[in-house]
């Protein structure tokens, strides 16, 4: 493979497109240049995400792995307006972690002039085969992502408006307005965007009789 001599911006670019040209060999589904994911079930999909950092002797890759779940993204984004604006996009994470706590005992993903790029961009695609996507299907549905995005809740990032989402999507709207209002009374600023909104809709919709 002829890849640029030095570690700069064309090296990474050429590494990055071998990743995804590996991943998507592997079965992932290359819906852009650079992003690939693997659908599962109810508009789960299995999502990747190739950090990097770069310097002058080498090129550190740092794979991420979880869940994009078009639904909740769809939902909070159509919604959230305001000082901080939702828009859909698929190369976004509803929730995902760092694969080696998946894998701790894999080498980190380093490139240098002197790696062999295509022995570890296979490696790279045999990591998210196995225990990436394991970990996305062990999580592919509401019940089991709830909790984990509730566990990130207060560091804000969308997570606030995908748990109620998540709640709605489930059918606990009244949860969904509870945790609402709540978080509402708390970060105002934040999420002000999203809640108004949200509780608009909740109202729109008719009671469910019991």
């Amino acid at each position: 493979m002829n890849l640029p001599q030095q570690c700069d911006a064309a090296f990474k670019q050429a590494v990055l497109l071998k990743c995804y040209d590996a991943l998507a060999a592997a079965g992932f589904t290359r819906f852009r240049k650079e992003g690939v994911d693997w659908p599962l079930e109810g508009g789960f999909h299995c999502w990747v995400g190739l950090n990097t950092g770069l310097e002058k002797e080498h090129l550190d890759i740092n794979p991420f792995v979880g869940v994009h779940v078009v639904p909740i993204e769809k939902c909070w984004t159509a919604l959230k307006a305001g000082k901080y604006p939702g828009k859909y996009s698929r190369t976004v994470a509803t929730y995902a972690l760092n694969m080696g706590e998946l894998t701790p005992d894999e080498p980190i993903l380093r490139f240098t002039r002197h790696t062999d790029v295509d022995a570890e961009v296979a490696r790279l695609a045999r990591l998210y085969s196995s225990a990436g996507l394991a970990y996305a299907k062990s999580i592919a549905n509401y019940e089991l992502l709830l909790p984990l995005l509730q566990s990130r809740v207060e560091m804000l990032g969308a997570y606030p408006e995908r748990i109620a989402a998540c709640l709605y999507l489930m059918g606990r709207k009244d949860e969904a307005r509870s945790f609402t209002e709540t978080f509402l009374a708390q970060h105002r600023d934040y999420f002000e965007g999203f809640a108004v909104p949200f509780i608009e809709m909740l109202d729109r919709e008719p009671a469910v009789l019991s």
